[in-house]
């Protein structure tokens, strides 16, 4: 075996080398920290109570054609999760199945009513399809509680989203209104999305398939970070597209 004597002075050096290392090595990590931080996503942590609307023997809406408003409400719904959960939101829903919580309307109400008082949540969502006698009618559009300053601000970004990434021609605007139930069930920021209408034949041939019940749930997805990024300082450049996201 070889031994290697050094001067006093390499010896210096190589402590000196391993100081700058170790120094670089710490900053780094350091750095890295303070880069998670400052990219995290708006949404980490918050708590988002999704209700699709209806559910079982009350179907909502229901096309000439026989589309159930419940069925498309529950998959925007899981979809819009997804999107959430996967920027580290605490998502809970009011039904995850195709049947309603309870025999009776107005109990079926109360539950919903009381999972949204229980999560304490952050920010209240209802996803519901849209239905007139006139067929001439489409268009996404936000509902909020009358008076509710953060229910208005969350109904503006998620709209704003609406208008950007759906069915075009749609110059639909936020409405307050004081007749919901959902949108009183608590103190959080509510807001009812009505995605579309099912009176519509063309809008409704876009509702019923996948790839629109995802750039709909993806729209939501976006207002809800806006509004929460909004919400604090956060140097937030955009979530992914669906395309980018693997």
């Amino acid at each position: 075996m070889k031994v290697i004597y050094l001067s006093k002075k390499s010896l210096f050096m190589v402590w000196i080398a391993l100081g700058i290392v170790l120094f670089l090595g710490v900053a780094a990590r350091t750095r890295n920290s303070e880069m998670m931080a400052v990219f995290s996503s708006p949404a980490d942590k918050k708590v988002v109570v999704i209700d699709p609307g209806h559910g079982g023997f009350d179907s909502g809406a229901v096309s000439p054609s026989g589309t159930r408003e419940d069925e498309l409400n529950l998959k925007v719904a899981l979809k819009l999760k997804q999107y959430l959960s996967e920027h580290n939101a605490e998502v809970i829903l009011t039904r995850e199945t195709n049947e309603s919580l309870a025999s009776r309307k107005s109990e079926d109400m109360q539950k919903r009513v009381e999972i949204i008082r229980d999560s304490n949540p952050d920010v209240v969502i209802s996803i519901h399809m849209n239905k007139f006698p006139q067929s001439q009618y489409y268009g996404g559009q936000t509902f909020y509680m009358t008076g509710s300053e953060e229910g208005k601000k969350l109904a503006q970004s998620i709209q704003t989203k609406l208008l950007e990434n759906l069915i075009e021609g749609n110059t639909r605007q936020i409405k307050a209104v004081d007749n919901m139930l959902i949108l009183k069930a608590g103190s959080a920021p509510t807001v009812i999305v009505e995605c579309g209408f099912l009176s519509n034949a063309k809008e409704e041939s876009l509702l019923i398939t996948d790839a629109y019940q995802d750039k709909i749930a993806w729209s939501v997805f976006n207002g809800i970070l806006d509004y929460f990024a909004n919400e604090e300082t956060f140097y937030w450049d955009g979530a992914q597209t669906p395309s980018q996201m693997s």
